[in-house]
């Protein structure tokens, strides 16, 4: 079977004071967009095992967020046949585009798919919050979505079809999640939490009306790009890379970032 994941990015994303377990409250608005990984999966005869190729050199075998989301789902289903997993990937790591996530989200999807009694969409979110804080808004398989608390609570909304640009994507530049919240925590001033109903208010602003913001700005370089009337230059998720909605065709970019065009 071959399963799409897409990527997301954050319109905006404000963060708040880590809590006592070591997390963060959000306020954001994600939307997927058309950059995505393929997976093949393959579901064999029994006993329970997961096999990921495709992620050398991104992460540790047996650490990946695929690895993780199977052994999850085996330990509440009891699921004890084996699984294959072959990733084709297109979108950047630890680039705040969400493609972990995604993708354990997609198996998540796909595995309870084949049961005959599949939890409910809740109860699957649930399990996906255990993998990744980005991961219930995957599961919950919508294209646009108001998202709070730590990630879990997602509300769906009507996205917006008229946005376009490019991803810009540093060559080599990755951000560590856990280093950049950590500097977001010796912040001298947190500011309040944002009305999500706010949010969607600007969203549906023109986009050169948007005064989003990204707290994850003080710990990524800005792109020194020139940016023609109307266009807007957005940080997505933690970092490293910038969504560039415009109406260009084409992007001539200086050396060391590269541009992926998408749409929304």
């Amino acid at each position: 079977m071959e399963l799409i994941a897409p990527a997301k990015v954050n319109w905006h994303l404000a963060v708040g004071r880590r809590r006592p377990d070591g997390y963060h409250p959000i306020a954001s608005i994600f939307q997927t967009c058309s950059l995505s990984d393929r997976l093949h999966v393959e579901i064999g005869e029994g006993p329970f095992s997961v096999d990921v190729r495709g992620l050398e050199g991104l992460c540790p075998k047996g650490k990946s967020t695929l690895e993780k989301a199977a052994n999850l789902w085996h330990e509440r289903m009891g699921f004890d046949r084996s699984i294959s997993i072959l990733v084709e990937k297109r979108i950047p790591s630890q680039a705040g585009l969400g493609g972990g996530s995604s993708d354990a989200a997609t198996l998540l999807r796909y595995l309870n798919s084949q049961e005959a009694d599949p939890l409910d969409v809740e109860d699957l979110m649930r399990i996906g919050l255990d993998v990744g804080c980005d991961v219930p808004f995957f599961i919950r398989g919508c294209r646009t979505a108001l998202v709070s608390g730590l990630g879990e609570i997602v509300r769906p909304i009507e996205p917006r079809t008229d946005l376009k640009g490019f991803i810009l994507i540093p060559e080599g530049g990755k951000t560590s999640t856990r280093e950049a919240y950590g500097a977001l925590d010796g912040r001298a001033v947190i500011p309040d939490h944002d009305d999500l109903d706010d949010l969607e208010m600007i969203y549906r602003l023109p986009v050169r009306e948007w005064s989003f913001r990204n707290d994850f700005g003080i710990v990524n370089t800005r792109p020194d790009i020139g940016l023609l009337d109307g266009e807007r230059l957005i940080l997505t998720g933690s970092g490293s890379c910038h969504v560039l909605l415009s109406d260009r065709e084409d992007l001539e970019l200086n050396g060391g970032l590269k541009a992926e065009r998408v749409t929304f």
